[in-house]
């Protein structure tokens, strides 16, 4: 009978986890000696979660007796898988603390209240994108293709599919809903659209490499950008990106200047949300192109025009928006334009948007990648031009001399064409006229800072004459009553 009791208890270890037994109270093992206790207090700490301060018992080997291998090696996994949490609740833990963190900053009643002190709004502006984006956001969303067949779209899957995603997580939609909507650029690519070989996909991925407008740095669920080989040497040495240094050209390792991002939500006002997030990165991601355009020293190339795009989706229903700067001189605004609002399970809505993705590839990804290579190429490269070291800006003190220069500078600039000017040229000019206005600025707040010691030293002054004044007075009082006494 025990040789049949200690031939299930081995099949038990060695065919599933072992089932809980009961405390070390109850077993029948002898104690160890104090000076076993030292060793196994070394060798084996108590669990994280033992209610005692007991070391785990261990069964002592004689020559004479020798305890069953088994019975043992049982009881100190289970005694072990008490204490360890189950992975897949470690693993909830994490993913809720990572979307927790994710998403807590767009959650602020006032978030948009702040985008727009940081020029980001969150509607169209009154004057709208240019008239022929409009019209391509039209073609993009409305030109016929051919869809996939064989999915979970199809009329006879559907609603099993549909009905199968109810009240799941954001990461089952992720994982089984996401692709039909927006599928992975690279695997096409694989498939043979070579229309995208310079795009990447970035799967929740930090934009480590920029810096956030406001709150934490953009993690879009899904994002399409250009791979760093779409650029030559020379054009990124032009945007002085380097491996170790944050740029306002790329929003991770291997992707520049991003223009689709999409975010997945589920939950009660789960949309706005996603919303919050999809514009912080776009106008991070319009931020780059701008920045290109002026050191181009064409911004009205850019001025009204459709830059990116991003989805923002749950089970039921998806919103498409395209986003364009409107530049006024130095100031940049940035707005968004409603492309759709679709209802994803309808017949007539089912593939509008891979459909429009689709097209967004053929259309849209040339004029991105075109317009960013026809800037670079008014970019001079500073290796070749650099700035001008002749005109010590430092070593000007007078602050009249420093405006009067500005003024001169700023009267060139504005009474030749800017496309006139050679690319060399204009940077150097650029560039003068920003060292000029910085230190005008510090010259500025020099004098300020002076002045207000000034007037400090004055307030003092005045403080210590009055008081003079009044002891004087009192003395003045004093010596008449004692003469008149």
């Amino acid at each position: 009978m025990k040789r049949a009791q200690s031939s299930a208890l081995q099949n038990s270890h060695h065919d599933e986890r072992p089932a809980k037994v009961p405390r070390r109270e109850s077993l029948s093992i002898p104690s160890p000696n104090k000076e076993q206790e030292e060793q196994i207090k070394a060798q084996h700490p108590p669990s994280p979660k033992s209610n005692s301060g007991n070391p785990v018992n261990l069964e002592r080997q004689t020559t004479t007796t020798k305890p069953s291998l088994t019975n043992a090696t049982t009881r100190h996994t289970a005694e072990i898988f008490d204490w360890i949490p189950a992975p897949s609740e470690i693993v909830d833990d994490e993913r809720s603390s990572a979307r927790d963190a994710k998403s807590s900053a767009y959650k602020a009643v006032n978030y948009v209240t702040i985008l727009e002190t940081k020029g980001c709004f969150m509607r169209q502006s009154s004057a709208g994108p240019h008239p022929e984006d409009i019209a391509l956001c039209e073609r993009l969303l409305d030109q016929p293709i051919e869809t996939p067949q064989g999915t979970l779209f199809d009329d006879e899957y559907i609603t099993d599919f549909h009905n199968s995603l109810q009240n799941r997580s954001e990461a089952r939609l992720f994982i089984d809903l996401h692709p039909l909507l927006m599928p992975s650029a690279e695997n096409q690519f694989i498939q043979g659209k070579t229309r995208l070989k310079n795009v990447i996909d970035g799967y929740n991925d930090l934009w480590v490499k920029t810096e956030p407008i406001y709150g934490p740095k953009p993690q879009p669920d899904h994002a399409r950008g250009l791979r760093w080989s779409t650029f030559s040497e020379n054009q990124r040495r032009k945007l002085g990106i380097k491996p170790d240094e944050k740029s306002l050209y790329t929003a991770q390792e291997d992707m520049y200047f991003p223009y689709v991002t999409a975010e997945i939500k589920c939950g009660n006002q789960a949309l706005e949300l996603a919303d919050r997030q999809n514009m912080h990165s776009m106008c991070i991601a319009m931020r780059a192109v701008v920045s290109l355009s002026r050191a181009a020293g064409y911004p009205e190339r850019v001025h009204q025009r459709i830059l990116g795009f991003s989805m923002s989706h749950d089970l039921e229903g998806l919103r498409i928006y395209g986003y364009y700067p409107e530049i006024d001189n130095e100031n940049t605004s940035y707005f968004r334009w409603p492309v759709a609002q679709l209802n994803i399970w309808t017949k007539e809505d089912r593939w509008a948007c891979y459909r429009f993705m689709e097209n967004l590839d053929r259309e849209f990804l040339p004029i991105h990648i075109d317009r960013l290579m026809q800037l670079l190429e008014e970019v001079p490269d500073l290796e070749e031009y650099p700035p001008s070291a002749d005109v010590d800006i430092e070593s000007r003190t007078s602050r009249i001399e420093l405006q009067e220069h500005s003024r001169i500078i700023r009267q060139t600039a504005s009474s030749q064409s800017s496309r006139g000017l050679q690319p060399e040229l204009r940077l150097m000019v650029q560039t003068l006229q920003q060292q000029v206005e910085m230190q005008a600025r510090q010259l500025a707040d020099q004098r300020e800072r002076e002045e207000k010691r000034d007037a400090e030293q004055k307030a003092r002054e005045a403080e210590h004459k009055a008081r003079e004044d009044k002891l004087l007075a009192q003395l003045e009082h004093l010596t008449r009553k004692l003469i008149d006494n």
